[in-house]
């Protein structure tokens, strides 16, 4: 990809290479600066990786320049969850991939997180956020004290990025709470996006405020018959609004290319250099 225009930091997903020396050695042959593998998959759990493992993973990205960004668990584990000994586990588990980035990665790095969702109890009659609203201390205590404590403990090595994943009135509440901690921000484009492809304003709106804690941008493409996760360039996201956005960070954010299997990946990036190009952007 020589000559492209490319983003000064791009990592692809990491979901179905066999491992992570695998994905090191891909990354480093196809024009990527890091690898991102997602710790929701089975063989990428922190537990599996003994010290020898994590340090023969650091010293082949640091030999490779290679930088890691990692992505917790987003689809079954919440951190909204009020349960006293499933919120603990959740907690102690996600100190555990805070340990793994820092065991192999030799600079600062990243693990982005979704906030989750608390239950959902609708009344009749179609009020379907009632019971988030009659308990919002509650979730936004406890959303707020479990990204404190993750926050203090990934200090300074490992930026906590909270995604727009889902987010409500109780989320936004949180970030705005918490932005003074430390908490940083993972903008992913297309769910900026409802169904109707109209931008979620008040999503956008905390973007635009705070775009210098931006940390990590997700890019992959929608469509209407496949929805997300597409190969960029083939769907109906407009992504020239959050580009022009994020040009001149403070630091340039990591961008991540959620595109499934890797070769996919690779083709989005060629196709995002040429939206780059078209828009005349540089990242």
């Amino acid at each position: 990809m020589k000559d492209m225009l490319l983003p000064a930091r791009r990592a692809y997903h990491v979901i179905y290479d066999t491992s992570l020396i695998d994905a090191l050695q891909f990354a480093s042959s196809n024009s990527w600066t890091g690898i991102v593998p997602d710790l929701g998959v089975p063989r990428f759990s922190p537990e599996r990786f003994l010290p020898e493992m994590r340090e023969e993973l650091r010293e082949m990205s640091s030999t490779l320049s290679l930088e890691w960004g990692f992505h917790a668990p987003g689809d079954d584990l919440s951190l909204t969850t009020t349960y006293p000994p499933v919120r603990l586990a959740i907690i102690e588990y996600m100190k555990q991939i805070i340990d793994f980035a820092r065991d192999v990665s030799d600079s600062a790095t990243n693990l982005v997180v979704h906030a989750g969702l608390p239950p959902s109890f609708g009344k009749a009659g179609g009020e379907k956020d009632a019971f988030l609203k009659s308990n919002n201390e509650l979730y936004l205590l406890t959303l707020c004290e479990n990204l404190s404590e993750l926050i203090e403990y990934g200090t300074p090595d490992v930026h906590i990025a909270l995604e727009n994943h889902a987010w409500n009135h109780v989320v936004r509440e949180a970030i705005r709470n918490l932005l003074s901690a430390g908490l940083r921000l993972c903008l992913d484009i297309p769910k900026l996006y409802g169904p109707d492809l109209r931008i979620k304003s008040e999503d956008w709106a905390i973007f635009q405020e705070n775009k210098n804690v931006i940390e990590v941008v997700h890019v992959h493409d929608w469509s209407r018959k496949h929805g997300s996760h597409q190969v960029v360039g083939t769907g109906s996201i407009d992504f020239e609004p959050s580009l022009r956005l994020l040009t001149g960070l403070h630091r340039p954010a990591q961008y991540v290319f959620e595109v499934r299997p890797r070769e996919s990946a690779q083709n989005s990036l060629s196709n995002f250099s040429r939206i780059l190009e078209g828009i005349g952007i540089s990242l």
